[in-house]
């Protein structure tokens, strides 16, 4: 990620969403425990990497 500010964003998404997000977050600490990342640097990583796709004009499904 480069170096720009970052800025919060609220958003809300259902309970299953957010416990898959707390499940993929605890599965990367099991596996890199030196590395400690979160549900929310998880989905922040998720929602960039789709605008840039969508900036380039592709889809993450692309």
């Amino acid at each position: 990620m480069n170096k720009e500010r970052l800025v919060c964003l609220m958003i809300s998404i259902s309970k299953h969403h957010r416990d898959l997000l707390r499940r993929m977050a605890a599965e990367e600490n099991l596996q890199n425990p030196d590395k400690v990342t979160s549900a929310a640097v998880i989905a922040r990583e998720m929602v960039i990497k789709q605008l840039e796709a969508l900036k380039q004009g592709r889809t993450m499904d692309s």
